[in-house]
């Protein structure tokens, strides 16, 4: 098994990204979209897509030279046998619905041997996503934050009956890649891990407050910006691409 190969199922804004990072750190990756038409939007994605290989160049972060090393590194199908086969762990970034989730694993179950199996869920269960597979103890999830090039924080998941050994080469694929993990336990009642649960109680606070008169959405965005030195706030995250249930 070469140590340094990879495969991504999805290579959408998540997939991309993960792809992008571990071919940047020199694993041969594998990216399977389900038809040729979203595999070459992917590659698309990952050299001229927002914080893409070629945003890499142009803020000097990469030469011309190392951006074509990183290209050659990767390869785009619609074969899922041939873009797992002789990988290290796999990594499923498909869109974030439950059951398409179960349909991927299940079909990982077929054509892998026992390789971990790492989910990108920004809130699945473990257990949920593991129940589609004949050996749950080989699936977590590492959960990247987007824009993933960017973005330091990945959460890792364990549920009872995941290996250690998985957990543990999760963990090394994170410090290895340059950025910060936080291990924690599956919670099957809830959705959403400890980021996106904390975040998702202050955008119901925030709601309270302007619906409630006290203040505008501005006003909240400016007490929080301003107080916590939130980067942006709840409001004004929506407006540039998180939508609010």
């Amino acid at each position: 098994m070469d140590h340094k190969a990879a495969a991504v199922v999805g290579g959408g804004i998540m997939g991309a990204g993960i792809a992008q990072v571990l071919a940047r750190n020199g694993y041969e990756v594998r990216v399977r979209e389900i038809d040729e038409e979203l595999a070459t939007e992917a590659r698309e994605r990952v050299v001229s897509g927002n914080y893409g290989l070629e945003d890499a160049v142009e803020g000097g972060y990469l030469s011309e030279d190392e951006m074509e090393s990183v290209l050659e590194r990767l390869t785009f199908t619609t074969d899922l046998d041939e873009a797992t086969v002789g990988t290290e762990f796999v990594i499923e970034a498909v869109t974030e619905d439950l059951a398409i989730k179960g349909q991927v694993f299940r079909d990982l179950d077929e054509v892998t041997d026992d390789q971990p199996l790492y989910s990108n869920t920004s809130g699945f269960s473990v257990t949920s996503i593991a129940n589609a597979v004949s050996a749950p103890s080989r699936v977590a999830v590492t959960h990247f934050f987007n824009p993933v090039p960017i973005m330091s924080m990945v959460e890792i998941v364990q549920a009872p009956e995941t290996d250690e050994a998985v957990v543990e080469r999760a963990e090394e694929l994170v410090d290895e890649l340059g950025k910060t993990s936080v291990t924690i336990d599956d919670d099957p009642g809830s959705y959403g891990f400890i980021a996106n649960r904390c975040h998702a109680a202050m955008r119901e606070e925030a709601q309270k407050i302007v619906d409630e008169g006290i203040a505008t959405e501005e006003q909240v965005d400016k007490a929080l910006e301003e107080g916590y030195n939130l980067p942006v706030g709840p409001f004004s995250l929506r407006g540039i691409g998180e939508e609010w249930d």
